[in-house]
């Protein structure tokens, strides 16, 4: 579904909007019904609905106090600022009512006038409306346990704590499995890509069953789906399983066996949630926003002396992911003690194979706050950016997408313990960067 099939805009006047160039909802949140061209009484009904939706998408809190009120979202980009500023009703007040402050994706209105007391009966609402709609999303989702119950366990068991247990039956290749757990804990408006490449019986395929069998709201996709193309049919022109698969944590298998036809629709729907088909039987912009952890062999099966040259993608595909991990194959005694584990079935996740879903779902509504000491964001910047520039030109493409990257990684490592990003948090994204590199030399 696009933009305006969400807005249910009659066929007439698609026509009329396509022909301006108009198909997505951040522009037309930024119109007014003269600029949209389709009268006034109609122009401002789109306007407002389409205000509607994004405040909707992107509102995730609201602390009304007597003089401020603060704002959190998803993302904060002008169209989204202004849809939110509409539906408190800040456009109806007197201008000079309010002062806005803002500060990453969070905004601050600030009482200057008494047309405020209008904005605060209007936030009111909207809050107790945003509440009910949370509450009924989580129980969509599944989430049947007492919050404060799954965020304990959460504080508990800690990000180390889920990566170990979750994937204990896989012995060795931590880093693969820390940058699992990255994965799944980030979110479907910020996600955090992670691309697994390992030779047959180096544990992927264990990691993907594991993660298939204990999680919900899982796609996952098999090596006769990749080869037919993940986002448009190579043979029937029909749309793929990325295009039907937002909100949620796809799991591709055979990754390498991606057409090339189908690679450029995946950039862009890596890249932002959204992209244009055009095939024989699909005309139609599509949004998706989805996780993905794609596992892929070697381009010659086994690795080589030089495990870069066997990287079986293109290196603007590779940027995509914010994480790519060579696995290791496990030794005899790795095995015999699998082979224990298994015999026994023993283990945590599968007795609490519940709270670790839900611990999930719970996390990804969590907003960590930055609460690092500028001394070691700085530092931090400085060698994030010493591996931007060390594989940039290599097959593992480091790029400026890292700017998005080293935001999303250590804001999961975040939410899996329901706290802020503080020093310890940035040195550990920091080694999963290093680490996940290292698997390669």
């Amino acid at each position: 579904m696009d933009d305006l099939d969400k807005l249910g805009v009659a066929p007439s006047d698609r026509k009329k909007l396509e022909s301006m160039g108009i198909t997505q909802l951040d522009q037309i949140a930024l119109l007014t019904p003269q600029k949209l061209g389709l009268g006034r009484s109609k122009g401002e009904t789109l306007i407002r609905r389409t205000r509607n939706i994004l405040a909707n998408q992107n509102l995730i809190s609201l602390d009304i106090l007597d003089n401020r009120i603060i704002i959190e979202m998803e993302t904060a980009p002008r169209p989204v600022i202004k849809s939110v500023l509409s539906i408190l009703g800040v456009y109806d007040v007197a201008p000079g009512s309010t002062k806005l402050e803002k500060k990453g994706n969070t905004i601050v209105l600030h009482r200057k006038a008494r047309g405020f007391d209008h904005i605060i009966e209007t936030a009111e609402i909207e809050k107790s409306i945003l509440e009910e709609r949370q509450k009924t999303l989580r129980k969509k989702r599944g989430i049947v346990l007492a919050e404060d119950e799954i965020a304990e366990f959460g504080k508990k068991q800690g990000f180390t704590g889920f990566w170990t247990n979750v994937f204990q039956d896989i012995k060795g290749n931590d880093i693969m499995k820390k940058v699992l757990a990255v994965s799944m804990f980030s979110t479907h408006t910020e996600p955090v890509h992670s691309l697994i490449i390992g030779e047959p019986g180096s544990s992927k395929t264990m990691a993907k069953e594991t993660i298939e069998k204990k999680f919900r709201d899982i796609t996952s996709i098999g090596a006769n789906t990749t080869r037919a193309g993940l986002v448009c049919h190579m043979g029937t022109g029909d749309l793929g399983a990325l295009t039907y698969s937002d909100g949620r944590l796809i799991l591709v298998d055979e990754f390498d066996k991606i057409p090339e036809s189908d690679i450029e629709y995946c950039y862009e729907l890596l890249s932002n949630g959204r992209c244009s088909i055009h095939s024989a039987k699909v005309h139609q912009n599509i949004q998706s926003r989805f996780i993905m952890i794609a596992f892929a062999n070697p381009s010659s099966q086994v690795f080589s002396e030089r495990p870069l040259a066997d990287i079986p993608l293109p290196p603007l595909l590779i940027s995509r992911f914010a994480l790519i991990v060579r696995t290791e194959n496990i030794g005899k005694q790795e095995r015999l003690d699998l082979f224990r584990q298994k015999f026994y079935g023993t283990g945590e996740i599968q007795e609490k194979t519940l709270y670790y879903d839900q611990w999930v779902n719970l996390a990804r509504s969590y907003t960590p706050e930055i609460e690092a000491s500028e001394s070691k964001i700085n530092q931090y910047l400085d060698n994030v950016n010493e591996i931007v520039e060390d594989y940039y030109s290599t097959e593992l493409r480091r790029d400026l997408r890292m700017g998005d990257y080293i935001v999303r990684v250590p804001k999961a490592l975040a939410r899996a313990s329901f706290c802020g990003v503080s020093d310890t948090i940035l040195e550990e994204s920091e080694t999963i960067f290093k680490e996940s590199i290292h698997s390669w030399l």
